[in-house]
């Protein structure tokens, strides 16, 4: 699964928040850390990997005569 670098990173004073392409964590000092999901850009990650995807084309066999006569 491809991963996105995180985006945004402040790093110098508290609270601390690291901003990704769908998701921002902040972390404060006293060790709370919160989650924030950005539904839409997760979705559309999620349907641009699955789009990405090349399915193999199911083999045809050949029958014999045998089983096509069944």
């Amino acid at each position: 699964m491809a991963r996105k670098k995180k985006t945004d990173t402040v790093n110098h004073a508290w609270p601390r928040v690291v901003v990704g392409s769908h998701l921002t964590v902040t972390t404060y000092e006293d060790g709370r850390t919160e989650l924030e999901w950005d539904d839409e850009a997760l979705l559309n990650d999620v349907r641009t990997a699955i789009l990405s995807v090349e399915l193999p084309k199911p083999r045809r066999t050949k029958k014999s005569k045998e089983e096509i006569n069944d």
